[in-house]
């Protein structure tokens, strides 16, 4: 059966990832004998958010997975530390019927609370994902926590060693989706000012970018790289990737939601810390997936005085 035709149901989308999940746990434990797990936990309010966190010795790189219902790019980030080493930092949530979710739900005060974990490395960004004020300085304390777990300790720079964080994740099918949808959907296209008198539904995420390059031999635009310098943007591009280069530290402090949205992308930006993020089709993209991390440990392969 098409993974199109999967998705037409609700029920059948929840299907697909409970098995998407079943599937792809699996793949750390392939890897067991020469790769590392930890398993952290992080207070957020008085809820104990589960970290998993796979090492093995060899590149020096981190690979951040936030949101745990995006289990492709896990998966593909596993496999790549496994074969050629790295780190892999995975938040772990379910929903209420146990799959994984997007979403960390936590209690505080007796009341409970939803928070993306890509929202919350902000002031704005938490503001913006709804956070009440009465529970923000506890979805603060877990940013800190999570920042230095993904960072050096405090948070503020790269670990030694290390010359950028990536984060992985997965789209939608952005194909499967109807005009409006498709039209605030996650794609490279969605960064690119259009000029016209719709541009707010087709640039949609257009205020975080500097520009954006789309190549005539990507095929899927759920298939993209965001990267916070230009500088790193050819060894993609040679490849066929729609690449979004990000705006610079200073036209990223904007109360605007459309800017600051709290992601780990924006907190790099703010910091200094080169960031790059591979973003594939949940559903086809694994393969262009796999290729993405390929040019990442190129690049990691190449002597620091050759970066881009």
């Amino acid at each position: 059966m098409k993974l199109s035709h999967i998705r037409k149901s609700r029920r059948a989308r929840r299907l697909l990832s409970a098995l998407s999940w079943c599937l792809l746990c699996a793949v750390p434990a392939l890897a067991q004998d020469s790769m590392e797990k930890r398993t952290l936990t992080i207070p957020l309010g008085e809820t104990a958010v589960r970290v998993n966190v796979y090492e093995k010795e060899g590149a020096r790189v981190t690979f951040f997975a936030p949101h745990h219902n995006e289990r492709p790019a896990a998966a593909a980030a596993g496999e790549a530390v496994a074969g050629r080493g790295g780190r892999l930092i995975e938040i772990v949530s379910y929903d209420g019927g146990g799959l994984p979710a997007r979403r960390l739900r936590f209690g505080f005060r007796g009341r409970a609370y939803s928070v993306d974990p890509n929202r919350v490395f902000t002031e704005n960004g938490r503001r913006c994902d709804g956070v009440p004020p009465e529970a923000r300085q506890a979805v603060e304390a877990f940013a800190g926590a999570l920042l230095d777990i993904v960072f050096a300790a405090g948070g503020a720079r790269l670990r030694d060693g290390e010359v950028f964080v990536v984060a992985v994740h997965n789209n939608a099918d952005h194909d499967g989706k109807g005009g409006r949808q498709r039209a605030q959907d996650l794609t490279a296209a969605a960064f690119a000012r259009t000029g016209t008198a719709d541009a707010r539904a087709h640039g949609a995420f257009h205020e975080q970018a500097a520009g954006v390059y789309l190549s005539n031999r990507e095929a899927d635009p759920d298939n993209f790289v965001i990267l916070s310098s230009p500088r790193l943007m050819a060894p993609f591009a040679e490849r066929g990737f729609n690449v979004v280069v990000q705006k610079p530290a200073e036209e990223l402090r904007d109360a605007r939601c459309g800017v600051d949205d709290g992601s780990l992308s924006v907190y790099s930006a703010l910091r200094g810390i080169p960031y790059v993020c591979l973003e594939a089709d949940a559903g086809s993209g694994a393969g262009r997936q796999r290729e993405m991390l390929e040019v990442v440990y190129g690049l990691l392969a190449r002597p620091a005085s050759g970066l881009p």
